[in-house]
This record gives C-alpha cells, structure tokens and sequence, in this order.
C-alpha cells in the first residue's frame, strides 16, 4: 500500500510539471530573461569601460616613452676600415655600407661584430653593389635603402623633409635611423681634413637633457656611441647623389628608418 501511494505521488507530481510546462504563459519568465539581458548590458558596459581604461593605458604609456629624456638601442659598431686600411679608397668611402652592417645586425639582435666579420661584409657589400649600381663610391639615401631590402630582404622606410623632433620621435618608438651627412658640418675633431662631405651614419639613441643624438659613427674608431649636439648634427644631415663624389644640390633631409 505504501509503495502504492509513493508511485502516486510521483505520477501527480510529474502531471504537475507537465501542466505548467506547457499551461504557463512565457510571459511568467520575461521577468528573468530581462534581468538576464540587463546583466549581460551592465557587464558589456564594465567590460568597454576596462577596454577603454586599458586603451588610455597605452596610450599614456606612449606618451611617456615619446617623453623620455634619454634612450638608446644597443647596436653593435663597427669602423668603416675594420682594420684602419684607409689607405684604401674603398674604406675611404664605405660609411654607407659599414651603416647597412650595423643596422642589420641590430635586426638580427647582435651585440658585438669582430673587426674580421665587419670586413668580410664589408667586402661582401663591395661586391653585390657593382652588380646593383656599377662602379659607384656614394650611395644616395633612397638608394641605400633599395639595396638594404634587396640584398638583406628587409623592410625600411625612408623619410624625407624631416625635423628634429621626427628624429626624437623615431628613435622614442625604438626604432634606428641611418642618416646622410655633410661629415664637415659635424664638426667632429676625430675626422681627418674637417670630415668628407658625404658621409653616413647611425642614429641609435638620445638624451634630450643634454639636447645631443648618441650614433654609431663609423668614420672613427672612437665613433661607438658617438654624441653630438642635436643642432648640429640636425643640420648636418643632408642627402647626396649615387655616383662619384657628384655636386651636390640643395640640403635635402631624408632618412632612412629601420624598426625590429
């Protein structure tokens, strides 16, 4: 009787589910579907208020590195003359392709070229540049970045009618500058006869405190980490023509940027 009544019970139960299952109007459960649509709009609401405080975030934080007042890129440097053969007129005018080595081994997160390797690409660069422009001693800016991408199949910009603060700039976004100069308007005391008129180097870093560019300089042996006064070296920065010490014409300032 008792094993009678509990499989009643659990028949009029189940009877009971069924009924309001399918009786009771959906309009009894809006109730619960507007709390849960209220719910995933309040969460949407703190979710973009997170986006948006994360974005400010970041941008804050690129503000900051564009106000830094001192940074530099740790990039191996090398001397045009590996092994001071400036008695060569080759290494007499290879800033263009000691520049190159640098800025690639910078990519490839070098620290240190030997004098030995440094000469064997510089060799290497003497030897692909005949095929790539004939019998050529300057390398104009455009040019040189032609041939970086070409021969070491890398991606650079090249910016012309730059200002100061777009080389404060770049160098803040971590990225490196190979710039065209008149090496006489350098006014460096470590360069022979006042400097060459065309000469090329590399921006790595700043301290904008003491309003100087540290570069890879590779006209000297003492050129690593090389500082120069921003104004000067600003002004000095001037592109030339591919070819054989051709006039030059105008003061125009290009660079030549390369990111990792």
């Amino acid at each position: 009787m008792y094993s009678f009544l509990v499989r009643l019970g659990v028949s009029i139960l189940f009877v009971l589910f069924i009924f309001v299952w399918y009786i009771v109007p959906d309009s009894f459960f809006v109730q619960y579907s507007e709390a849960s649509d209220q719910y995933v709009l309040e969460k949407k609401k703190v979710d973009e208020k997170s986006i948006n405080k994360e974005r400010n975030v970041t941008e804050a934080n690129e503000d900051v590195v564009k106000k830094k007042v001192k940074m530099r890129q740790s990039v191996p440097f090398i001397v045009q003359a590996p092994h001071a053969q400036w008695d060569d007129p080759r290494y007499q005018d290879a800033c263009e392709e000691a520049s190159m080595v640098m800025a690639k081994s910078w990519t490839e997160g070098k620290s240190y070229i030997s004098r030995n390797d440094a000469e064997k690409e510089i060799e290497e660069l003497f030897e692909y540049e005949k095929d790539f422009f004939g019998d050529v001693v300057d390398i104009s800016i455009s040019d040189t970045a032609r041939f970086f991408e070409d021969h070491y199949g890398y991606n650079v910009d090249v910016k012309e009618n730059i200002s100061m603060e777009d080389l404060y700039d770049i160098l803040a976004q971590q990225s490196i500058i190979i710039a065209p100069t008149n090496g006489k308007w350098l006014e460096n005391p470590h360069f022979k006869n006042g400097g060459p008129e065309r000469h090329m180097l590399v921006i790595v870093g700043f301290d904008k405190k003491n309003e100087e560019f540290i570069t890879n300089d590779p006209g000297t042996r003492v050129g690593r980490g090389y500082k120069y006064k921003d104004s000067i070296l600003y002004n000095a920065i001037r592109d030339y023509y591919t070819g054989n010490k051709k006039d030059i014409k105008g003061t125009s300032k290009a660079i030549m940027i390369i990111k990792k």
